[in-house]
C-alpha cells in the first residue's frame, strides 16, 4: 500500500468540511425588511456576521420585517436579528463549505436527525451535529468615520438600509478599502441590487450623488409590499454569496426588478466606470480597464 500523504489528506478534509479554513466575514448595514432575510441566508451559509442598525422595532415595521414579532416592539433591531441568526444555526462549516454531518434538519441518508431540528436540538439546544452560526449586533448608525470599529475585518459589506446617504457612504468606503459589496433597495412593488468588487465600476459611477428626500422617498413614506423586501433580500443574499466565493458575474451591474407582481425577471444594467468618479479615483485597484465602454445595457443579459 502506498504511504498516506497526511498533508494532502488534511488539505482535502479542510476543503470538504471547512475545518481550518478562515471564516468569511460580512457586515450588514440595516436589520429591517432587507437586512433580515439577507442576514438569515448568509448566517445559514456559514458567514460570520456583524449587523449594524441604530433603530428599534416598531409596530408599523412588522408586515415587512417578519423576523420580528409584536413582543419585540421597542427593542433594538441589531441584537435581536443577530440572536435570530444564531438561533437558526448553520449547516455550513467555516468558509461557507457544507458540514458533512449536518444537512438542515436531516441526518445522513435523508433521515431526520433526532437531535437536530434546523440547527437547533430539542428544547432549543444546539444539536451535536450542527454548526452554530455566528453573528453580533451593533446598535449604531453606520458611518464611515466609525467603520473601523465594526467593518474593518469584513470581507464583504452589504447595505440594506433605507437611506441614500448611507448607501453612497457604504459604497465609497468599500471601494476605498478594496472590499466586495452589495447595495440593496426596495420600494413599493420592486427594487434593485447592485454588486461591486475591486476593479469594477461602483455605485457612484452610476448614480453619481444621493437623491434628495423628495426624489427618493423611503419605505415609511412611499410604502413597500411586504413580500417584496423578502424577495429582494433573497436576491441580495445570493449575489453576496457569489461575491464571497469570488463569483463576479454581476460585479459592476445593477439588477432591477420593476414590479414583482407582474414579472420576476430583472433588467440587468451593466455600466463602465465613470471617468470623473471621485470614489474610483481613490480605489486601490483601478476600474479603468480595457472593458468595453458600455454605459448602460438594458435587458436580460
Amino acid at each position: 500500500m502506498a504511504p498516506i500523504d497526511t498533508a494532502r489528506t488534511a488539505m482535502s478534509e479542510r476543503a470538504v468540511t471547512g475545518h481550518g479554513v478562515p471564516p468569511i466575514r460580512a457586515t450588514i448595514i440595516g436589520a429591517g425588511g432587507l437586512g433580515g432575510p439577507i442576514a438569515m441566508c448568509l448566517g445559514a451559509a456559514g458567514i460570520e456576521l456583524t449587523i449594524v442598525d441604530h433603530d428599534v422595532v416598531e409596530a408599523s415595521n412588522l408586515h415587512r420585517q417578519v423576523h420580528f414579532t409584536v413582543d419585540d416592539i421597542g427593542s433594538e433591531k441589531a441584537p435581536l436579528l443577530a440572536k435570530a441568526v444564531m438561533a437558526g444555526g448553520s449547516a455550513m462549516g467555516r468558509g461557507g463549505t457544507i458540514d458533512p454531518n449536518t444537512v438542515g434538519a436531516m441526518g445522513r441518508g435523508g433521515t431526520i436527525d433526532p437531535n437536530t431540528v434546523g440547527a437547533m436540538g430539542r428544547g432549543g439546544a444546539i444539536g451535536p451535529n450542527a454548526v452554530g452560526a455566528k453573528a453580533r449586533g451593533v446598535v449604531a448608525r453606520w458611518r464611515p468615520e466609525d467603520a473601523d470599529d465594526h467593518t474593518s475585518d469584513a470581507d464583504l459589506v452589504i447595505d440594506a438600509s433605507d437611506d441614500p446617504q448611507t448607501k453612497f457612504a457604504v459604497s465609497d468606503w468599500a471601494v476605498a478599502n478594496g472590499r466586495r459589496y452589495v447595495i440593496a433597495s426596495a420600494l413599493r412593488y420592486g427594487g434593485n441590487v447592485m454588486a461591486g468588487a475591486p476593479g469594477y465600476a461602483c455605485y457612484r459611477c452610476l448614480f453619481e450623488e444621493p437623491a434628495v428626500a423628495e426624489e427618493a422617498p423611503s419605505c415609511a413614506d412611499a410604502g413597500v409590499l411586504g413580500p417584496v423586501v423578502g424577495a429582494i433580500g433573497g436576491i441580495a443574499a445570493a449575489v453576496a454569496l457569489g461575491l464571497a466565493h469570488e463569483d463576479r458575474t454581476y460585479a459592476g451591474a445593477l439588477l432591477v426588478f420593476d414590479d414583482l407582481r407582474a414579472i420576476a425577471e430583472p433588467r440587468i444594467v451593466r455600466f463602465a466606470a465613470r471617468a470623473t468618479c471621485p470614489a474610483c479615483a481613490r480605489a486601490p485597484i483601478s476600474p479603468f480597464t480595457d472593458r468595453a465602454p458600455v454605459r448602460i445595457a438594458e435587458g436580460n443579459t
